[in-house]
């Protein structure tokens, strides 16, 4: 479980397993207690028109996981790794208030994709989330969250914190 807002940052790779092989010599140096976990693995799953693609992450209890997603080809984001090769996608933020955290962006005059609209996941109804357009953030995209713990089932699964607690570690 990411242990702050700044929840994640995920990468498009080509090769998931070369990826998740050249970034464990990198944790191992750099930040072995991101290994203590075992990597969280799915192999297949889809979103919108990008079906197929193959998912993993690196579980952090004391800072920002790391995540990589490789594509299908002939999808929306398999066309994008062609075009412009191996990238981040996206950094995620987490809170317990999407909406409203989209709302004050949006008055901010910050770039918010599609006029702010939350999205749910059928299978987890508790997560929503939202993007800031990479136009805002000087070329990245940014997912806002709802806060949520990584478990080894490959399932992302509600934070138990409440916003209250939320408010008090990391102010409102």
């Amino acid at each position: 479980m990411p242990s702050g807002p700044f929840a994640h940052v995920c990468m498009v790779v080509r090769d998931l397993d070369a990826a998740v092989n050249d970034w464990t010599k990198i944790l191992r140096v750099l930040d072995p207690g991101q290994l203590q976990d075992k990597l969280v693995r799915v192999d297949s799953f889809s979103s919108g028109a990008d079906e197929g693609m193959k998912w993993a992450t690196f579980v952090s209890h004391h800072g920002t996981e790391i995540q990589f997603i490789q594509p299908s080809a002939g999808t929306p984001m398999g066309d994008r790794l062609e075009k412009v090769g191996e990238h981040v996608h996206h950094l995620c933020f987490t809170t317990n208030d999407v909406a409203g955290a989209m709302a004050k962006l949006s008055a901010e005059g910050i770039q918010v994709l599609g006029g702010g609209k939350t999205y749910n996941d059928e299978e987890m109804p508790w997560q929503q989330w939202a993007w800031v357009g990479p136009k805002s953030a000087h070329g990245v995209l940014i997912e806002v969250a709802a806060p949520y713990e990584t478990h080894q089932d490959g399932v992302w699964h509600h934070a138990p914190e409440t916003q209250a607690d939320w408010d008090k570690k990391y102010g409102s």
